[in-house]
């Protein structure tokens, strides 16, 4: 859908533009994927020194092309990005080969902060995505592994955190856009942070209603993440994908509280008497939540589409 709003006027330079960054990304994942293939296949063969040394010259290599080729140009932002992968799976080595024993999490930590440099150089929107996604994956199994067992804080509100800090980098993101950073500004940036953050939150938001108030702080994070993002994408940003997004979530949330409350006014104790009739109470529960959300979303985005005509 994105791809066909962005190619509708037929402009023959978009087409352009996306194969490159299409084929250039494509590139860039076979030639790591053949990376990390090559070690796994000859691993037992290589010799410590022809393992760390072909390890760690890999993305001084990457860096090095990065800069011959131009930081600014798509093929040393790809390169830049090959390195960060590769300084990933370079920690990942020490650590099988000297058993350091360290948890996940700071492998994780690390990671963020060594390839921040290369981040902040590339000035990518596709490698600041990755580096907020492996900055999430670190805070989650800190949470995993230190929190959580330690009991300063339940699992279910960590994970709202998490979903937390998702919707956090998205306002970061529009604030960087709106300052003039125009090399942020893609769309599949913002609809990939705000489904990334309302599906986090969801799942904790679905455990309150399911389990009752151990993940409350989830269950209002969402409610009002998915007010926030369906309200500011309709009325002021402009944006149905999120808006579809946020209401879709919602809609689910609202089928799976209408059926808890129908199979406990129901009951199961009935025999499949109740059963059946628990299930096309959900059913019409089901259909009209979704019919509902359907006719919403065709007026929002009937108002929107109005509204930018007459922009």
């Amino acid at each position: 859908m994105l791809i066909q709003a962005n190619f509708r006027d037929g402009d023959d330079t978009v087409w352009h533009s996306w194969a490159q960054r299409a084929l250039l990304a494509l590139g860039a994942a076979h030639f790591l994927a053949g990376i990390v293939f090559f070690f796994a296949y000859n691993w037992e063969d290589l010799g410590a020194f022809a393992r760390f040394g072909l390890i760690q010259g890999a993305p001084v290599m990457a860096i090095v092309a990065a800069v011959a080729a131009g930081l600014h140009r798509p093929a040393g932002k790809a390169l830049l990005v090959a390195a960060s992968v590769l300084t990933g799976v370079l920690l990942a080595v020490i650590g099988q080969v000297y058993q350091t024993g360290a948890d996940a999490w700071e492998l994780f930590a690390a990671w963020t902060v060594l390839v921040l440099p290369w981040v902040l150089a590339s000035r990518s929107s596709i490698h600041w995505f990755l580096w907020g996604m492996l900055a999430l994956t670190a805070l989650s199994t800190y949470g995993g592994q230190v929190l959580v067992p330690l009991g300063s804080i339940a699992a279910g509100n960590f994970t709202a955190v998490i979903g937390a800090v998702a919707i956090g980098f998205l306002v970061v993101y529009e604030l960087a856009v709106r300052s003039g950073i125009a090399w942020l500004a893609e769309r599949w940036l913002r609809v990939s942070l705000a489904l990334i953050g309302l599906a986090i939150l969801l799942g904790p938001a679905i455990g309150f209603v399911l389990d009752g108030d151990e993940m409350a702080l989830g269950f209002l994070l969402f409610l009002i993440a998915a007010a926030a993002l369906g309200y500011g994408y309709a009325r002021v940003l402009q944006e149905f994908a999120v808006v579809a997004i946020a209401t879709g979530f919602s809609a689910l949330l609202a089928m799976v509280a209408g059926g808890r409350l129908v199979f406990e006014v129901v009951g199961t104790d009935g025999g499949a008497g109740s059963l059946v009739i628990g299930l096309l109470m959900l059913l019409l529960w089901c259909g009209f939540i979704t019919a509902s959300t359907v006719r919403l979303l065709n007026i929002v985005n009937q108002q929107m589409a109005g509204g930018s005509a007459n922009d």
